[in-house]
């Protein structure tokens, strides 16, 4: 399988938002009546996350996480079309856009999403998060390995354990805001009629073998 530059850990961020939030970050997706699907993201960092994280990525301090221009280029190039995304402050950030196909996306050829005729489910999971990883090239392993995602490193762990571990190289403030956040995924049938919104903590989502929300319309 072709493998995905550091661009497409942008677009892991994005959609596993969980990984560095501290406000309240949201995942939507309502299925289309054909190969399709309108997603949305919304996300954001507080100020002392956003100072790690660029460390941890390399960047100046006055650089900016994110740039428009580039999240437009990235969820085209992941296959959505129509993208748009605004950026209320450096550290926050919401994007949108239609799937299509949606069979041929990559969050779908992970096992992240699917869709039939009558329902739509969207997945997190070791075996996602894995299939996920290993599409991406070398550089970006290398910015995802830093979060020691329990997938990842191949340990099981309670919440309580994931973050001590994440303090330990971070600090428990960093550790906090990972575990201790709140992630919603809201799904939608194509008439509206139908919807299912439910929300995990961080730590809960990354410590369990697998969570499954499903609506069936």
């Amino acid at each position: 399988m072709k493998k995905f530059s550091f661009k497409y850990f942008s677009i892991f961020l994005i959609f596993f938002s969980s990984l560095f939030v501290s406000c309240l970050p949201q995942i939507s997706v309502k299925a289309g009546n054909s190969d399709s699907a309108d997603v949305s993201f919304t996300t954001g960092f507080s100020q002392n996350t956003a100072k790690t994280l660029k460390t941890l990525m390399g960047l100046d301090a006055s650089s900016p996480i994110f740039k428009k221009e580039d999240i437009l280029s990235l969820l085209k190039s992941a296959g959505v079309q129509n993208p748009k995304a605004e950026l209320p402050s450096s550290t926050e950030i919401s994007a949108d856009g239609k799937i299509s196909p949606f069979s041929n996306n990559v969050l779908c050829k992970t096992g992240i999403l699917s869709k039939s005729e009558n329902s739509l489910s969207l997945t997190i999971g070791t075996s996602q998060i894995l299939a996920f990883y290993e599409i991406l090239d070398d550089e970006a392993k290398s910015y995802l390995d830093l979060m020691m995602i329990p997938a990842l490193i191949g340990e099981k762990m309670t919440a309580a354990e994931y973050r001590e571990l994440l303090a330990s190289m971070y600090g428990p403030a960093f550790a906090d805001e990972i575990t201790g956040g709140k992630l919603t995924v809201s799904l939608s049938s194509p008439d509206g009629k139908k919807t299912l919104k439910e929300t995990i903590s961080l730590g809960e989502l990354f410590t369990k073998a697998e969570t499954r929300w499903e609506l069936k319309y």
